[in-house]
């Protein structure tokens, strides 16, 4: 007997996940290019994590990272943090980075580049150093395009060295500017880093003019975009604080300005707090339209993360049987054909279908694929199109049915990828047979 497969009009999204891929290189916090690493390269995402709805893909921070957009992937969700700022010499905190939450367009056999930054460090050991500014997070395209990023805290200023001294300056959250170091008129406090945005990285806070030694060094600005925030400059042994480092626009916090110390003969005199460092700032781009997403600044105190969650593949098979009788020839028999419909939203690769005949009935004419036994036929599908179908064909001799009513009903008993719709799994063909040669099918 006949197999066919025909196109039905019911175009859908097909959200089919294949393999992912994940490949990575390690980097520096502060990267401002994101390339592709090789396949075979270990980095900072794991391998999937696969359950029955979701896969899931986690990128830790200290690298780089690549993803292949499987076959049929339409979107995912992405979840970012943004990395911390560090801590200055005193233990006064740097500034907590971003929570990003969006769903991501993405094309079938895109690649998709991350960088996973770490909490910021200290300058150096020195009793005034600054805290360094959160490490980049972010995900782009193939070249190298911000797609999403979370912004990272901002460094704290360095305390005051001398007796009393002032203490460091908390380090900006993301998408904040650092704030001036507290000083007196011996020793004065340096100025804040200015916020990255979205069009520019922030600018460094000026060096303290007041103090005994004023002038002392202003922060560096800023990068963008998606590149690092201000680095500070070497600390000189001056009474005033050192201007923090501008956050960079679309990721990196700055780093917080160191603060003075007292050199001068005879001693006594105020050390001037660095100002903090800004925080970098966030970007949600190339979102599916209509489709939640949110950022919420100073929200991570630890290293960067970013987290992807694709939706495994679905496909809905509804069943169908049909019977028809086929009448005045030697031997009459009902001819039963079993219909696979792919209702979506992605495509099938396989499936089983199985029919349960009449008591003692065997099945002839097998359609390619099928198989019986006394009582069942089963039949094997390849690949269905999202809105086609499939159909397998089988005969049923009427000397082998009794008088009567006889059912014959197809279950889906196998299918790849899972089936979200067990409703329609199943369907009953019923006939009358009204002697061994005539039988009435609706």
């Amino acid at each position: 007997m006949s197999t066919t497969v025909s196109s039905c009009p019911r175009p859908r999204t097909r959200r089919r996940l294949g393999a992912v891929v994940s490949s990575c290189a390690l980097v520096c916090a502060g990267l401002v290019a994101l390339a592709a690493a090789p396949a075979s390269a270990a980095g900072v995402c794991a391998a999937p994590v696969v359950t029955a709805t979701t896969t899931t893909i986690t990128c830790t921070a200290g690298g780089t990272g690549s993803l292949t957009v499987p076959a049929d992937v339409s979107f995912g969700r992405v979840v970012l943090d943004g990395a911390a700022g560090g801590a200055a010499a005193d233990n006064v905190p740097g500034g907590k980075g971003a929570h990003v939450e969006a769903t991501l367009a993405v094309t079938p056999g895109a690649t998709l580049n991350v960088v996973v930054g770490t909490r910021g460090g200290r300058l150096n050991g020195y009793a005034g150093s600054s805290g360094l500014g959160g490490g980049l997070v972010a995900v782009t395209d193939s070249g190298g395009t911000p797609l999403l990023t979370a912004g990272s805290g901002g460094g704290a200023g360095g305390p005051g060295i001398a007796t009393p001294a002032f203490p460091g300056t908390p380090g900006a959250d993301s998408g904040a500017a650092g704030s001036a170091g507290a000083g007196d008129s011996v020793g004065g406090g340096g100025g804040g880093g200015g916020a990255g945005t979205a069009t520019a990285g922030g600018a460094g806070g000026t060096g303290a003019s007041a103090g005994q030694t004023p002038g002392s060094s202003a922060g560096n600005p800023g990068g963008w975009p998606n590149a690092a925030g201000g680095f500070p400059s070497p600390n000189i042994y001056f009474n005033a604080g050192y201007g923090g480092q501008g956050g960079a626009g679309h990721g990196s916090g700055g780093a917080g300005g160191g603060g003075g110390v007292n050199y001068a003969p005879g001693g006594g005199q105020t050390g001037g707090a660095g100002g903090s460092g800004g925080g970098g700032s966030s970007l949600v781009s190339a979102t599916v339209p209509g489709s939640p997403s949110s950022i919420t600044d100073g929200v991570n105190t630890g290293d960067g993360l970013v987290v992807f969650t694709f939706p495994n593949p679905k496909a809905d098979i509804d069943v169908d049987v049909t019977a028809q009788p086929h009448l005045g020839i030697l031997v009459p028999y009902l001819t039963y054909t079993l219909t696979a419909n792919n209702t979506g939203p992605d495509a099938v690769t396989s499936a089983t279908l199985t029919a349960t005949l009449p008591t003692g009935a065997t099945a002839t004419d097998l359609a390619p694929g099928c198989t019986a036994t006394t009582g069942t036929v089963t039949c094997s599908y390849g690949a269905i199109a999202n809105g086609s179908h499939a159909s397998k064909s089988f005969r049923v001799p009427l000397h082998l049915l009794s008088l009567g009513q006889v059912s014959v009903t197809g279950t889906r008993t196998a299918s790849t990828p899972p089936d979200p719709n067990p409703a329609n799994d199943s369907a009953t063909a019923t006939c009358t047979v009204v002697s061994l040669v005539l039988a009435v099918c609706p």
